[in-house]
């Protein structure tokens, strides 16, 4: 069976490139990927795979198998960022300040690609396969919770799926049981009050004051207000307020995030926050409103899909390594809370090639050698899952 995943994936490889390639020179953005979703739509169509549309631009195809009361899914994210890609890339992005620089490109074609695979071969399918295209990945409230409620996930047994990373070498695969991604979550608070002439403080209400006390104390919460046992990160990130030098201003805006993996330490955090904010706005007579965005949840991996992966990366001689928790926030989790599966890294690192660059940066770039390595790990994950690995 070794032999026959690394031929079958050998075949298919050049077409792989070539759909991550046409994906990458056409990035649309969050919620518009309508030209992405097309693009998939036909190569799905000219491999005779079908397919249907799920909530405003996912798609969700499927392959019957010989037992259909069992369906393994995969899934993998296309939207892209709004970052100008430096030139550089003959296949560069060709939609001005719109680039895929977190390797959506990457996972959507692998996904195409193990589709097409399977396709190839019905002998393979012992049972059901389902391919879900997700949109919106990048800015919530995000493409898995509506894809969810229209039914992506009706009759399916578990889900795997997989994400780039420039931390591990390529032909690596980076694994991690239980808490891996931190729950992504937002606030924002106006400070609000009679402004006045910057020479007579005493005579207005001082937001800038307020904001700029709440600022010093919110930054002291994790360090005095959360146990050292559960990890977690605020980051005040946006403060907008006045217009001149010489005016306080009516109101003070701020911007902030919080990282947690308990649901108990994100509640505990944005209570006192809140409080922060309000005792800030008293000392100087404004006024404090709070409002919490709740974002994407943690990412919990099982742990027997998670074996699950090594397993298989151990059996095709791919490396593979545990990864350290993240705080970096990821909507497959909305999968998770429903069924079991495992979200997994696939490592794009070479430093020859200039693939060395962070997520979300312009001169983010990846090993396309990857491609083989995913290809392989997501075509074993399902030979195993049905016994024939």
């Amino acid at each position: 069976m070794l032999e026959l995943i690394n031929e079958s994936v050998s075949k298919e490889l050049e077409n792989t490139i070539g759909f991550r390639r046409y994906i990458h020179s056409h990035p649309c953005l969050s919620y518009h990927e309508e030209q992405t979703r097309d693009y998939i739509c036909s190569r799905l169509e000219s491999a005779g795979i079908e397919y249907r549309l799920c909530g405003k631009n996912g798609i969700v195809a499927k392959l019957i198998g010989e037992d259909n009361s069992r369906c393994i899914a995969f899934r993998a994210d296309f939207d892209a960022l709004p970052i100008q890609e430096p030139e550089g890339l003959e296949y560069r992005s060709l939609n001005p300040g719109v680039m895929h620089a977190c390797g959506h490109d990457f996972h959507a074609a692998s996904l195409l690609s193990l589709a097409r695979i399977l396709k190839q071969h019905p002998q393979w399918l012992k049972c059901s396969a389902q391919f879900i295209f997700q949109y919106a990945e990048e800015l919530p409230p995000g493409g898995a919770k509506p894809m969810i409620e229209d039914g992506c996930l009706e009759g399916v047994s578990k889900i795997y799926g997989l994400h780039v990373s420039e931390e591990i070498p390529t032909g690596s695969v980076g694994v991690r049981c239980g808490k891996y991604m931190a729950a992504s979550d937002a606030f924002f608070i106006d400070f609000t009050g009679e402004g006045g002439h910057g020479s007579r403080p005493s005579e207005a209400m001082d937001t800038v004051s307020a904001a700029a006390t709440a600022i010093t104390q919110i930054n002291a919460v994790i360090s005095r207000f959360v146990s050292p046992l559960n990890d977690a990160v605020i980051s005040v990130c946006k403060i907008h307020g006045g217009e001149t030098y010489n005016i306080i201003p009516e109101c003070v805006k701020l911007e902030g995030t919080v990282r947690t993996y308990e649901a108990e330490t994100a509640e505990s955090i944005f209570g006192k926050i809140r409080e922060i904010a309000e005792h800030s706005a008293h000392i100087y007579g404004a006024n404090a409103q709070v409002r919490v965005e709740y974002g994407y949840p943690a990412l919990v991996n099982s742990q027997v899909e998670t074996e699950t992966v090594a397993a298989v990366s151990e059996q095709l001689g791919i490396p593979i390594q545990e990864i350290p928790p993240t705080p970096v926030g990821e909507d497959f989790a909305r999968y998770l809370q429903l069924i079991p599966g495992a979200f997994f890294r696939i490592g794009i690192r070479n430093e020859e090639l200039g693939a060395v660059y962070p997520l979300h940066n312009k001169k983010f770039r990846l090993d396309e050698s990857a491609l083989e390595t995913a290809l392989k790990l997501c075509l074993g994950i399902y030979l195993k899952e049905t016994k024939q690995l």
